[in-house]
């Protein structure tokens, strides 16, 4: 019966933290507590993703009415899948799918973000037009756009994240990756971070308060104060001396289209803030704010000089 109410907390914290005010603090300390706690978490997760996986086939089992209503978790079926239905999905779910070790991948579509938690405890907030990969039991991590990482400190664990060319690795902090044409930004919030990449002559260890921006195409990388941290979480973009290829890739990724940059525009920097909104107008307004042009080019925007139009 023990085993029973740990695996039910288990989906309640799944569940729980998909809404936009989940109680992070409360999951963790549930998740340290016990490590029945984190093996409890570790399966359903797996099991809900995996349901995920399976959905084509799931729907072919289980009438309409009962599974295919996109708002509903198989945590909330309760008593209105049948027995056979039920036992059908475990059945379908448990068997191999892949190899044991298969990445993990969460993505958000434009104007998306969305919340991942890892069985240690660590928590990723997802920003617009992302992709995380969880790989080899959640300790090392790739990232192709824009995240905020909350990790808590264990001496015994190192986390790695890769992205952009550059390795990222803490015990625990929270800090900020942004990437996007050729360009990488680490910002450190709280505690430090270590990073190792091609344009470095070896780790460069961050600390609170700093960010490290890196260009790829140019060799070249500094370390400045940082700006807002994370502040796409609260509707803005904030920049301050932030290379034009990586505030475009930004900007495109809630705008929903690549924006390219005229030659000459690639070595200009930005400072200011740009509201979210729905990413309709980020473009135009960063046009505004750097007095350039902005023109729609098939399914991409352009950035140039107003002399070059």
């Amino acid at each position: 019966m023990e085993r029973e109410t740990v695996t039910l907390e288990a989906v309640r914290w799944l569940d729980a933290l998909e809404r936009d005010d989940a109680d992070w603090d409360g999951f963790t300390a549930w998740l340290e507590a016990s490590p029945d706690h984190r093996k409890a978490y570790d399966a359903v997760a797996l099991l809900d993703r995996r349901i995920d996986e399976q959905r084509e086939r799931l729907a072919a089992i289980v009438p309409d009415e009962e599974y295919a209503r996109p708002a509903r978790r198989w945590w909330a079926w309760g008593g209105g899948v049948s027995a056979a239905a039920a036992a059908a999905i475990v059945g379908l779910v448990l068997l191999p799918a892949g190899p044991a070790e298969a990445d993990q991948i969460y993505r958000t579509g434009v104007g998306q973000t969305r919340q991942v938690a890892l069985a240690d405890g660590s928590r990723i907030a997802l920003a617009s037009s992302t992709t995380l990969t969880v790989k080899r039991g959640g300790q090392e991590l790739a990232l192709e756009g824009t995240a905020s990482f909350s990790v808590p400190h264990r001496p015994d664990r190192m986390l790695t994240v890769q992205a952009a060319g550059m390795t990222i690795q803490d015990i625990g902090t929270r800090f900020e990756v942004a990437t996007g044409n050729g360009i990488a930004r680490v910002a450190v919030a709280e505690g430090q971070v270590s990073v190792a990449a091609p344009e470095l002559a070896g780790p460069v260890r961050i600390e609170h308060g700093k960010r490290l921006v890196i260009d790829r195409a140019a060799g070249v990388a500094e370390l400045k104060p940082a700006a807002e941290f994370a502040s796409w979480q609260r509707g803005r973009l904030v920049y301050e001396d932030a290379p034009l290829p990586l505030v475009a890739a930004e900007v495109g990724r809630y705008a929903g289209r690549h924006v390219a940059l005229a030659p000459g525009l690639s070595g200009r920097r930005f400072s200011g803030v740009l509201t979210i909104g729905d990413g309709s107008a980020l473009v135009e307004n960063l046009a505004r704010l750097m007095d350039l042009d902005a023109r729609a080019d098939g399914k991409a925007w352009r950035l140039a000089a107003h002399s070059s139009r």
